[in-house]
């Protein structure tokens, strides 16, 4: 070898030890510096024709293993999809509260029952009526302010939903711009591996956003996809996410999707941020509306059924109802209700001031009821009246008036069936919008996938336009979805008349979340008769999703707080007025006055089977008493009947009497005979409304202690038959169990991606120990090489010295 070969050699060598000190210098700078991977730099044996000429540095490469990084970024995603449910999951139960919290609804509905049953025992003193008005007014706050945050909770992450889409956005563009780095340097046999890092920094970025997965191409680039293939973000160029906000969140309804390219992708997202943010707006946050909802909905119809059944004492002058009717609306009703004129008192402004209406009336609609109660021996003393289209109930020259809604039952058009004045809502105690001219479905999970139903069919119909009469039948099948029922309602509505534009408007779907509501809307009320099981399936209901945050206290009610009512109308108390000389004889001038004999029926009825009892010419007082007290089911009900002399009278009366004080009525099929046995012994109620009376105000209290209410099945709690507070509570306790199971699920992740990011560092990461081992190692090469330039030098010196 000569000398200018080894002297060759040696520079290589010395280049070589110099690149790899530099390498190690590199590695040490960054050892604290995050997503740093040690740079390592080959080292390989130059040869010429054969012959070693030294050393080179061969491709610098990063000590990284992909197998764990591509792990780590799918855990990643993992993550920020639990991060973003834990942090929504804290807020809300913040919002619920803690089953042991004074402001959890629960609480609040504990502190109301609470007001109504002290009202009970002290219901003539003013201060328990305002404090159950005012703790009312505090639940009533409470839903209404419940369903606002949890509509700013849906505002606030679309908010973080468009700041997370803008973060992936430029993600994508910088991941971009590192590609086109990586690819120049590629080409011109430079080292990429910096780049990379920040590459896998910006990926690792967007994984948590994202879920994601990449293939290298041999140029060094990198093509990112989302949910594992099935979208393209980033390929020569970025593919920008779009994502519109929604200008503000109502109950029941839905917001924008993610798209790319203008395809929504948003169902094909499965782990990162987005994923868990979409599914705290569209799913987890629309099922506790619901169940705030449902709350709300059993809790109005649980006090008002109870406050409908009774009076306030004094009765009040008039009773205004809140459902929006018309008067051709038409009714599904059966049994019947009292309607009297009181005074002050509440006694009877005249014997004949009181009135029983049975129902279905002739015609059976709104109109209907009104005239009926007008033509009533009532209607010389009060008057009823539609205005502003709902039902009034006025007392005339001052008197006063009550309700006693007896068996009365008229069916909504959800199916539910509520006593008149309940249906009315004529002596509501919480008010909300009570009308049926939209009827919406409970949120459905799909609005394709067949509902599974036996084949059967509905009718539509309503008391005015296309809809009046027998209105329009959809027929339906096992295998119809959401969209096929709306189809059909489309189909029957252009066949009953409805252009196909109409038709559209009034039957439709919308989205609630990630989740699908059919909606029919028309200009009058609607009434559904389902033949079979879809309309139960679905749900349908004239309840809006936006139920608990328009309820309040009835304004009547906190302006004068006699009117919560505490006793019932007098249906559980009846005499006659004919003084009967011989109790055991025939009763003088009853049944028909010309032969033959034709029997007569007094009909007993109330929340039993009805008892009917027959009465000629030759009954006597103590007959009818006799039938009523061997009658099974009436002494079952706490029925009986009593012969009484009556000194006033002058005679014996008839003295029949529950003695539960539910309500019972009789119906004389001889009316309006002379001889039948109403008129004959002027059988009756003598009073209206006694003033220690407490029995509606103690029922009130009562409907909180009921563990037989219906709640429908919402997400996240099943349907269940239980108490007011113990649903309340469930669901304060829902939302706290879903809150430790987030928090549990996101610490599991972190620690995960914890584990996974340190064993990549144990293998990618710099070690300070082997970097000085290097150094060590470089630097005697160096100085070797060195000592061989140095050597090499001399003999070139000796060997010009000696020519």
């Amino acid at each position: 070898m000569s000398l200018t070969q080894a002297l060759n050699t040696a520079i290589s060598g010395l280049n070589t030890a110099q690149a790899r000190i530099a390498i190690t210098s590199s590695n040490i700078s960054n050892v604290n510096t995050e997503g740093y991977s040690r740079k390592i730099a080959g080292q390989e044996t130059l040869s010429l024709d054969g012959v070693g000429a030294g050393s080179q540095v061969a491709d610098i490469y990063r000590n990284v293993n992909e197998g764990l990084v591509r792990e780590m970024r799918g855990e990643l995603g993992k993550a920020g999809r639990e991060e973003a449910r834990y942090e929504f999951f804290m807020r809300v139960q913040t919002l619920f509260g803690t089953t042991q919290s004074d402001a959890a609804i629960s609480q609040r509905i504990n502190d109301l029952a609470d007001a109504f049953e002290q009202l009970g025992v002290t219901p003539d003193q003013n201060s328990p009526r305002v404090e159950a008005i005012e703790s009312a007014i505090q639940v009533m706050e409470s839903f209404e302010r419940l369903s606002s945050q949890l509509q700013d909770l849906r505002d606030d992450i679309d908010d973080q939903i468009t700041d997370e889409v803008n973060s992936a956005n430029t993600l994508l563009t910088q991941i971009s711009e590192l590609n086109t780095g990586i690819v120049r340097l590629n080409n011109l046999d430079q080292p990429t591996t910096e780049l990379e890092d920040q590459r896998d920094q910006k990926l690792n970025q967007l994984s948590k956003i994202i879920d994601i997965t990449t293939f290298s191409r041999s140029d060094g680039s990198v093509v990112v996809y989302s949910a594992n293939g099935a979208n393209t973000l980033l390929d020569r160029s970025p593919n920008k996410l779009t994502f519109n906000q929604t200008a503000g969140f109502e109950p029941g309804t839905g917001g924008s999707g993610i798209s790319l390219d203008g395809e929504d992708i948003t169902d094909t997202l499965r782990t990162g941020t987005l994923k868990g943010l979409l599914e705290m707006r569209d799913s987890e946050i629309p099922a506790m509306n619901d169940q705030i909802n449902e709350l709300a909905a059993q809790l109005r119809d649980a006090i008002n059924e109870e406050h409908n059944k009774g009076t306030s004492f004094p009765p009040p002058a008039n009773l205004s109802g809140t459902r929006t009717v018309d008067g051709s609306d038409p009714l599904t009703a059966t049994g019947a209700f009292r309607v009297a004129a009181l005074d002050q008192n509440g006694d009877l402004v005249a014997t004949d001031s009181w009135a029983d209406i049975s129902l279905p009336t002739t015609p059976a609609t709104v109109q209907g009821i009104v005239d009926a109660i007008n033509a009533s021996d009532a209607g010389s003393y009060l008057t009823a009246s539609l205005v502003d289209n709902r039902l009034v109930i006025e007392g005339q020259d001052g008197n006063r008036v009550a309700i006693n809604e007896l068996d009365s039952e008229i069916t909504l058009s959800d199916g539910r069936q509520q006593g008149m004045s309940h249906y009315f809502g004529l002596n509501d105690f919480v008010t909300t919008t009570k009308r049926s001219d939209v009827m919406s479905s409970a949120a459905q999970q799909s609005s394709t996938s067949a509902l599974g139903v036996t084949a059967s069919s509905f009718t539509i119909s309503a008391g005015t336009g296309a809809l009046a009469g027998a209105g329009i039948t959809v027929n339906y099948t096992a295998t119809d979805s959401l969209e096929d029922i709306r189809d059909n309602i489309r189909t029957a509505l252009q066949g009953a008349g409805f252009t196909a534009a109409a038709a559209e408007e009034a039957a439709f779907i919308v989205e609630d979340g990630d989740r699908y509501r059919l909606v029919i809307e028309y200009n009058a009320n609607l009434t559904i008769n389902d033949s079979g099981t879809l309309s139960s399936k679905i749900g349908f209901t004239e309840d809006r999703p936006s139920l608990s945050g328009n309820m309040d206290v009835a304004a009547a009610i906190k302006n004068d707080p006699s009117r919560i009512v505490r006793g019932q109308m007098n249906a559980d108390t009846y005499n006659t007025s004919t003084a009967i000389i011989d109790p055991d004889a025939a009763i003088p001038n009853l049944g028909p006055l010309v032969p033959p004999p034709v029997n007569y029926t007094l009909t007993v009825s109330g929340n039993f089977t009805d008892v009917d009892i027959d009465y000629d010419t030759n009954t006597s007082l103590q007959d009818i008493a006799d039938a009523i007290n061997n009658s099974a089911t009436l002494t079952d009900n706490n029925i009986t009947a009593e012969v009484k002399f009556d000194s006033q009278l002058g005679g014996y009366k008839l003295h029949v009497i529950d003695a539960d004080g539910d309500p019972f009525y009789f119906s004389d099929d001889g009316l309006p005979n002379a001889d039948a046995l109403t008129t004959v012994l002027g059988l009756g109620i003598t009073f209206g409304v006694h003033e220690g009376d407490n029995s509606a105000a103690n029922s009130i209290s009562n409907a909180f202690e009921r563990t037989d209410i219906d709640f429908g099945a919402t997400d996240g709690l099943s349907g269940e038959r239980t108490s007011l507070t113990d649903y309340a509570a469930g669901i304060v306790a829902t939302a706290a169990t879903k809150a430790s199971i987030a928090e549990s699920s996101y610490d599991f992740q972190d620690n995960l991606v914890v584990d996974l990011s340190t064993r990549i560092q144990n293998e990618a990461g710099v070690n300070l120990d082997e970097e000085m081992s290097d150094l060590v190692i470089f630097q005697r090469a160096y100085t070797a090489t060195a000592q061989v330039i140095t050597t090499v030098e001399e003999m070139f010196d000796a060997l010009l010295n000696a020519v």
